[in-house]
């Protein structure tokens, strides 16, 4: 099973209720419009500035404490 994940977004009343709205147009739960969104974005990204290679890359300290993963 792949290890996932949480982290926290701050978003302003207005920003949380559109986004809200247009998870629901596209009959996805918030979650997975995120992910969409993430998705997207990294592509693009790695369209335009060629693919990045997420398994050479470290995690965040404070993520690497949580992740059981990285326990010895």
């Amino acid at each position: 099973m792949k290890s996932k994940n949480e982290f926290t977004v701050r978003l302003d009343t207005q920003l949380y209720k559109k986004l809200l709205y247009v998870a629901e147009k596209e009959n996805n739960s918030l979650n997975n419009h995120l992910l969409h969104i993430i998705r997207s974005n990294i592509q693009y990204y790695e369209k335009t500035h060629g693919k990045i290679n997420a398994a050479a890359l470290p995690l965040p300290d404070d993520t690497q404490e949580d992740n059981p993963e990285n326990e010895r």
